[in-house]
């Protein structure tokens, strides 16, 4: 990773070299036109403060390439985050005299409210001139129309010492674990502390850089907003890094995404990486700060599985190993499971030490690693090792829980997993629900978690999890009766409902036996949809006008219900209509636009204003069910039959299948101005419509049977089971089959790798 900036450095060189010595181009008289081009001369601007001073100014030069007349630019800032409006005054006009070819511009600096080690920034841009430029005007490609300004407290570094082995003081190390813009990890990085202040740096972090955290006396930390060191060509900027509460300006995402310190030696700290347009990946990195090394005696203890012998005798395989500072250990194999009973425990260090444990098989004194058949009956056994150290001190009892099963008749068994949209079921729709049967054996406890393959892969991305992992922290628990009647020879069948149409989700079971052995599986199941490719291609803009009986999936905040609302929609000419209605709420009823589409024959309704919320702007906005979007995407109204359904436009850019009115506090849509909250927190799927003369009685709403994960500060839906018991098509005695594997963790490599692959996800 140290030799991206040095391979950048050679190819702009030989880039340099390859141009032409001869400028090529059209000749300007520097007093014409050109003289209008007026431009900042940096493109960013960093400075830093004295920790005693209260305001300062950061001087930004303007300047033009002729030096008649006397023109004017007006001043605008940019920033996602809207204190710094007050924390940075910027004149709002600047004039260029005659005679002169630049000017000062006092940037005004308040640092009364600044953190120490944080950095602020804005954006300076020309947002009007007085005279425009005329056609031939020479553009001098080093000077910019905006600048990035950055302001801070001065800090002064020293390196950060700890007690070494010799009571001596040595540089504090540490080590940096990547797992999101990069992967891998740095070992060995030099630590430094700022004088008079609890804040810290790493040297040569992620692209040459200093890393910067604040350890604050509760051990939580700050991980102010600051440059990775990497410029990422693609967005022409370079990539930034902070915690939540420092990107969202919000200090209560704290307290879902954490940064810690354990007050022993590792910070946790929830980071996200970004640049001005949205941001890469988020997830928590650690730093553990390094130490002598550890001559604590180990033992590991793997079970390997049962075992043939020569002799055909079947038996569990223990594999002991101890670390170097481990002269010999002492290992037997006792009854149930005692990694939890310290109580226990303790017996059998005791008794292992005066020689009188009484296990299952006699205690054997081993010097090195040891792979052996057992002799064991068949049940649940824990496997134990006490490690000795150098002058034959007892140490640490090691313990690792194991099932002899030598017949397979503890473990668990997954006999049949079907997960489908119903096709030949007239109580069931095909568009809103997927069945699950299943029939296993020896299994004792459940979790399972059912959810959409795309956002099942983004929260494992987000909480660096895999499915299993992600399965058992956030999953639900099947009830006892389910689990009952899901080991009968019958199995179980029963249905998820009140899904999306035409999406794909994943139902990933964990399951665990009597003994605590586990397994896990996973199986994908697709809903039918109704795609803009179905409508009809015979209707013409007559079709579609009239009022219409609106029925739709509405989903506020975490719950879910089917509802029903009335949208008029009326001509304005051969093409354009207006749209009248799409909302259930009685305190907000839109007027949209939305064009007729005669090669396609279907109405087409693109992101558009919706007039005023409360004090707020609203938008038309759409989502897939992972990202949100106010560009680039259309709905297309059709007709299948005789309803009329709602989907992605052929024109859309991306899969989307819902609609919502985002609130923003400007009428300029942007990521800054987005609050992050539509009207009435509502959002509405799986629409369809008819003639209100063909309508029938609207419909009590239903509750969907839904849950939500919350990652990000976004909740993301998990569909929950519904109570029918349905007939089920398995056959019993089916044959076992061995559940899938969970798939391998990630593993940690040595030194960091840049990601590749990574998605831009735009706020």
């Amino acid at each position: 990773m140290k030799n991206i900036s040095k391979y950048l450095g050679v190819a702009l060189l030989l880039f340099g070299a390859a141009c032409s010595k001869t400028q090529e181009g059209t000749y300007y008289n520097p007093n014409k036109d050109d003289s209008k081009e007026i431009h900042f001369i940096q493109s960013s601007i960093e400075k830093e403060f004295a920790q005693d001073a209260q305001s300062g100014t950061i001087d930004v030069q303007i300047a033009r390439t002729g030096n008649r007349g006397s023109y004017t630019v007006y001043l605008a800032q940019k920033t996602s985050d809207l204190n710094n409006l007050t924390r940075f005054k910027v004149p709002s006009k600047v004039t260029i005299p005659d005679g002169k070819y630049s000017v000062t511009v006092p940037v005004e600096v308040d640092l009364s409210n600044f953190i120490m080690g944080s950095n602020y920034k804005t954006t300076l841009l020309i947002s009007k001139r007085e005279v425009n430029p005329g056609d031939d005007g020479a553009q001098v490609s080093q000077f910019s129309d905006k600048v990035a300004l950055s302001a801070s407290y001065e800090l002064t570094w020293e390196p950060y010492m700890r007690i070494g082995s010799d009571g001596g003081q040595v540089q504090q190390l540490a080590t940096y674990h990547y797992s999101l813009y990069y992967t891998g990890r740095d070992s060995g990085l030099e630590v430094e502390k700022a004088v008079g202040a609890n804040i810290f740096r790493l040297k040569d972090w992620a692209s040459g850089v200093a890393f910067k955290f604040i350890l604050h006396d509760d051990n939580t930390c700050t991980v102010p907003g600051q440059s990775i060191g990497y410029f990422n060509s693609n967005y022409n900027e370079y990539v930034y890094v902070a915690d939540m509460a420092e990107y969202t300006g919000n200090e209560s995402a704290y307290a879902s995404y954490p940064c810690t310190f354990d007050g022993k030696d590792t910070f946790s700290f929830y980071l996200i990486y970004y640049v001005s347009s949205g941001y890469f990946s988020q997830g928590t990195e650690k730093l553990v700060f390094e130490s002598e090394p550890d001559t604590t005696p180990i033992v590991d203890i793997e079970f390997q599985g049962i075992e043939t012998t020569a002799t055909g005798f079947r038996a569990p395989k223990l594999y002991f190993s101890p670390n170097s500072y481990t002269k010999f250990y002492k290992a037997s194999v006792v009854e149930g499971d005692i990694t939890a009973d310290t109580q226990r425990q303790d017996e059998i260090r005791q008794q292992l030490i005066d020689d009188k444990l009484e296990g299952v098989v006699p205690t054997v004194t081993l010097y090195s690693e040891d792979a052996s058949v057992w002799n064991v009956p068949k049940g649940n056994y824990t496997a134990v090792a006490l490690a000795y150290d150098s002058i034959d001190n007892p140490c640490k009892l090691y313990s690792q829980r194991f099932t002899c099963d030598p017949e397979k008749e503890y473990g668990i068994k997954v006999n049949e997993f079907k997960f489908y949209a119903p096709t030949d079921n007239l109580n069931y729709s095909p568009y809103n629900t997927l069945i699950w049967e299943m029939q296993t054996s020896n299994v004792a406890t459940m979790k399972y978690l059912c959810v959409k393959t795309d956002i099942a892969d983004y929260l494992c991305e987000a909480l660096g999890m895999t499915l299993e992992e992600l399965t058992a922290d956030r999953g639900y628990d099947i009830a006892e009766e389910m689990i009952a009647e899901l080991n009968s020879e019958e199995g179980r069948a029963t249905a998820f409902n009140t899904l999306d149409q035409g999406s794909t989700y994943v139902l990933a079971l964990l399951m665990t036996n009597s003994f605590g052995d586990t397994a896990f599986v996973s199986k994908t199941g697709s809903t039918q949809g109704y795609f803009a490719s179905d409508f009809d291609q015979t209707k013409t803009m007559a079709d579609f006008l009239g009022a219409f009986n609106a029925t739709a999936t509405i989903t506020a905040g975490s719950n879910d219900t089917q509802g029903n609302y009335r949208i008029d929609i009326t001509r304005v000419n051969d093409r354009d209509v207006l749209i009248k209605g799409m909302s259930d709420m009685r305190d907000f009823a839109p007027e949209l636009n939305g064009y007729y589409d005669k090669e396609k024959h279907m109405l087409i309704v693109e992101t558009q204003a919706a007039g005023t919320y409360g004090q707020n702007y609203a938008r038309l906005g759409f989502s897939d069910g992972l990202m949100i979007y106010w560009g680039d995407n259309s709905l297309a109204i059709g007709y299948i039959g005789d309803k009329l359904y709602w989907a992605a436009s052929p024109y859309s850019k991306n899969a989307i299948n819902s609609y919502m009115f985002l609130l923003f506090s400007t009428p300029q849509a942007s990521s800054s101005s987005y609050l992050r909250e539509y009207v009435g927190s509502r959002s509405y799927s799986a629409i369809s419509m008819v003639p209100l003369k063909q309508a029938s009685a609207a419909a009590n709403a239903a509750p969907a049977q839904t849950q939500s994960i919350e990652v990000d500060g976004q909740r993301f839906t998990t569909y929950l089971l519904s109570e029918d018991l349905l007939p089920t098509t398995i056959r019993p005695a089916a044959k076992a089959q061995a559940p899938a594997s969970a798939g391998d963790a990630r593993k940690q490599a040595a030194g960091k790798t840049l990601r590749t692959g990574l998605e831009l996800h735009r706020l």
